[in-house]
């Protein structure tokens, strides 16, 4: 699923979610689908798909309203209108939960890739936007700028909460991928926006490879700054055989790992552990997701607190013709970049 590039739109809907009313304001028909609306809902799913924040999850069993509404869609194309109603309604129940939630539109569809079908969920937060007003007065024009309070998001940006189920089978790995961007979020409101995730969809979200690889670069490095700030030489060695680690291996295992780069320091390798652990991996292998360390790990910055920003392809620091970080023995170091003919200031 997020691997799509194409999709098409089948079916489509919009109801409004307004949290200052008593009920959702509910269609009873079916958006025409133009060119331009294709496009612009093709774009914001395949943009969401290809998230990087996005999450593989599976429904919960008990209340199912938005999965029993899917299936009912899948099975029978006539119940779209109903189906995107019950939806919206179990949604709308649920913002109206918090005063911190915000008002939106809610657009359904059901799409096509590759001749499979699946649901998009898309919460559309409002944008603030501008519009001008053209005016006849006194015989002449007059041209104003308004600005417009529930201006829908663009197909440049990026959308906050979505969701896209597929027809349930047992023996898949995911019934749906969600993507919420306020779900991990430490600020107490980020965390009450997690009603779309719990409340809502009624699911709970599974960590796949891809999401273990990029959590163990995070939480690694995050280590590194918070447990190494003080030793450079130690810290530089952490991070160079995370980097070999993600670039040549095939799978991480976490406590070998630890043992590799932090020897017989029992402590802090425990300690190191218990980080990992607290930022969502567990001591089991797994498999290093390439195509994300592919994508992700193209170029290196180094910062350094004299206020120094380096920015280069991984491989040029490891060429000690171009680049060498050279250790003094009192803590600090030098970085020397070698053998340049020309440079220019931006």
């Amino acid at each position: 699923m997020r691997k799509t590039d194409a999709v098409i739109i089948k079916k489509a809907i919009i109801h409004v979610l307004d949290k200052n009313a008593e009920e959702p304001l509910l269609t009873d028909f079916e958006q025409n689908i133009q060119e331009d609306i294709h496009e612009f809902l093709e774009k914001h799913i395949i943009k969401s798909l290809q998230d990087e924040d996005n999450k593989k999850a599976r429904f919960r069993s008990g209340t199912a309203v938005v999965k029993d509404a899917c299936m009912e869609i899948f099975e029978d194309n006539t119940m779209f209108v109903e189906g995107s109603k019950k939806i919206a309604q179990r949604l709308f129940k649920s913002m109206k939960s918090n005063n911190n939630i915000s008002s939106s539109d809610l657009v359904i569809c059901l799409y096509a890739v590759e001749n499979k079908d699946y649901i998009a969920i898309l919460k559309l937060d409002y944008k603030k936007s501008f519009i001008h007003q053209v005016e006849f007065m006194e015989d002449k024009f007059k041209i104003s700028i308004l600005p417009q309070a529930i201006g829908l998001p663009g197909m440049n940006q990026k959308l906050q909460k979505c969701a896209f189920i597929k027809p349930v089978d047992e023996e898949d790995e995911c019934d749906l991928i969600v993507l919420d961007k306020q779900m991990y979020s430490k600020d107490e409101e980020a965390q009450i926006a997690q009603f779309f995730v719990q409340e809502f969809l009624n699911c709970h979200v599974l960590m796949d490879n891809r999401d273990k690889t990029k959590a163990f670069k995070a939480a690694t490095e995050k280590w590194t700054r918070k447990l190494l700030k003080e030793d450079i030489e130690k810290a530089q060695d952490v991070r160079k055989e995370t980097i070999a680690a993600l670039k040549d291996g095939i799978e991480v295992d976490v406590e070998n790992f630890s043992q590799e780069i932090l020897g017989n320091d029992k402590e802090l390798r425990e300690n190191f552990v218990q980080h990992l652990n607290q930022e969502g991996l567990n001591l089991e292998p797994f498999d290093i997701d390439k195509q994300w360390v592919e994508k992700k790990m193209k170029k290196r910055v180094m910062k350094t607190d004299t206020g120094i920003e380096i920015k280069a392809e991984y491989e040029i620091f490891e060429d000690h013709m171009k680049l060498e970080i050279m250790r003094n023995g009192d803590g600090t170091v030098n970085i020397i970049i070698r053998n340049v003919r020309n440079f220019q200031e931006r």
